[in-house]
């Protein structure tokens, strides 16, 4: 799974957390909100996920895959899509060993991630200098609170005039930053704000806070993942809310919603590493304070099945499944079979078809590759890997600069492909395409083929090298070699040219588990 790949589920999780969230705010534990924002960093962090049934994912695949929906005349879909998009797809599909060059979206990725990082990092460096001039606090109700507070981490308590809200950074070594215009003798104002300073320092927000802001980081074009880091941040101190108004009880509300307007406290941007007492919108907070209720057995059971039920759909991937029809005798018999097969250990010989490759053009003339694929093994195709080839009407073979947005390719008889797209059992599909048969004229209006001479392209030729299928099971086409030498720079007859499609792979799969 690529980084874009991640950041597009991701992208799918967050809207779905943000929908909850707007709907459930103010009626669900706060908790319930950082369960799912931390779940949704994991999702876009870590570049695998467990396959499920219930994914929505899944849901939406057998949902497409009703051959209805696939009815459509090949001119009418091509006519609605621009050569452009599909040579940026085609630039994206692109198997590294066919262009060992560093890609550019790579390179403007990589430069975006170093910069945000170094953004953060300074901003991280520059807080700390200034917070080392901040200078202990001598108070007796301090000391006490933190005795009655023990931590295997040290907690301290310091006082700068370079700050105008209470703020709480360090995570190994935690300390709570108050202004120095403190009023040392409100003791009911210095136990709220210390007691949501020290929910922050005992959740560890602050290492939290760092692995959001990686995420941040690593996915910084993502416009939803910063929708995200904002919300994550305003549920970390809507969860620090309710939890010192359970603490000190119901009454407290009012008190503590005061002590909120009173601090006019400034969002002191996107320090990554701290917790800021008053960072977030003071509205939204008073809000929730105020509708914040006693956690019943039902508001605790409603979180959890929502929690359940919006990772189960989000935070996993599509199974592979297959067409079944159990109602036919077809379907019965060749399920019973698969099962002789795997008690036996025996290999089950089925095909794959390249049913065609037409050359089809764009509304302005420039030429593309539309092949259409029949799967009639028993198992899902999840990803194919093939190579291209291209002759003339006179079946010379042509050297193309089959990825001419890349400035560093050369031009060669053959293109090696890799798609990612799911092909049923049984079923046909023409998935593909956008291919640029771009063959050395010069093109000075892209996307319109340069001096508007025909391009030569008149056939191609495509053959499967490797399958892989649903259940992790992979084929290799063992012709492929044999294929390659005998076609790649080849003069080859137009009759064979002609006749080359419907082309059959006998696909032989081990059933033995």
């Amino acid at each position: 799974m690529n980084l874009l790949e991640v950041s597009f589920y991701g992208s799918v999780f967050i809207i779905a957390v943000v929908i909850i969230r707007t709907i459930t705010i103010n009626k669900l534990p706060k908790k319930t909100f950082l369960v799912l924002w931390e779940i949704v960093l994991l999702r876009l962090l870590i570049p695998f996920t467990i396959p499920s049934m219930f994914s929505v994912y899944t849901l939406i695949n057998r949902s497409i895959s009703t051959p209805s929906l696939f009815v459509t005349e090949t001119n009418n879909i091509t006519s609605t899509i621009s050569q452009e998009h599909f040579t940026i797809v085609q630039s994206m599909e692109q198997p590294a060993t066919t262009n060992p060059s560093v890609s550019i979206w790579f390179v403007v990725w990589f430069i975006g991630m170093i910069l945000f990082a170094l953004f953060f990092v300074i901003s991280y460096f520059r807080c700390r200098i200034e917070f080392r001039t901040a200078l202990p606090v001598n108070n007796t109700y301090v000391e006490q609170w933190l005795k009655e507070r023990p931590l295997k981490r040290q907690i301290s308590i310091r006082q700068s005039d370079r700050i105008s809200a209470p703020l709480t950074y360090g995570i190994f070594r935690p300390v709570i930053l108050m202004p120095k215009q403190t009023d040392w003798e409100n003791i009911n104002q210095l136990q709220y704000i210390f007691s949501h300073e020290y929910v922050h320092i005992y959740r560890f927000d602050s290492f939290t806070k760092l692995i959001a802001t990686l995420a941040l980081c690593i996915h910084w074009f993502n416009p939803f993942v910063w929708a995200m880091y904002i919300l994550f941040n305003r549920d970390i101190e809507l969860s620090c809310d309710e939890s010192v108004i359970k603490q000190f009880g119901e009454q407290s509300k009012s008190a503590y919603s005061m002590m909120l307007i009173s601090m006019e406290a400034k969002k002191s941007g996107l320090l990554p590493f701290g917790s800021n007492f008053s960072k977030n919108a003071t509205e939204e907070r008073i809000t929730a304070i105020m509708n914040t209720k006693r956690t019943t057995f039902v508001t605790l059971m409603s979180a959890c099945f929502i929690v359940f039920v919006t990772v189960s759909l989000f935070a996993t991937s599509a199974i592979a499944s297959t067409n079944s029809s159990i109602n036919e005798p077809s379907a019965i018999s060749e399920s019973q079979t698969n099962v002789e097969n795997i008690v036996t250990g025996k290999k089950s010989s089925m095909s794959i078809i390249h049913e065609s490759a037409d050359i089809l053009h764009y509304e302005d003339g420039a030429p593309y590759i539309h092949d259409i694929l029949t799967n009639n093994t028993d198992r899902t195709i999840i990803e194919t890997q093939y190579c291209m080839l291209a002759y003339n009407e006179n079946g010379l073979p042509l050297k193309l600069y089959w990825n001419f947005l890349d400035s560093s390719a050369e031009s060669s008889y053959e293109n090696i492909v890799q798609t990612k797209e799911n092909i049923l059992s049984g079923d046909t599909e023409d998935y593909r395409g956008g291919w640029s048969l771009y063959d050395g004229e010069i093109m000075t209006d892209f996307p319109k083929v340069g001096n508007g001479e025909a391009n030569q392209v008149a056939y191609s030729l495509l053959c499967l090298k490797q399958v892989i299928f649903g259940d992790g099971t992979v084929w290799n086409n063992p012709d492929y070699e044999n294929w390659f030498q005998t076609y790649t720079g080849k003069e080859i007859g137009t009759d064979e040219l002609q006749n080359y499609y419907p082309h059959e792979y006998n696909v032989e799969l081990d059933n033995k588990k």
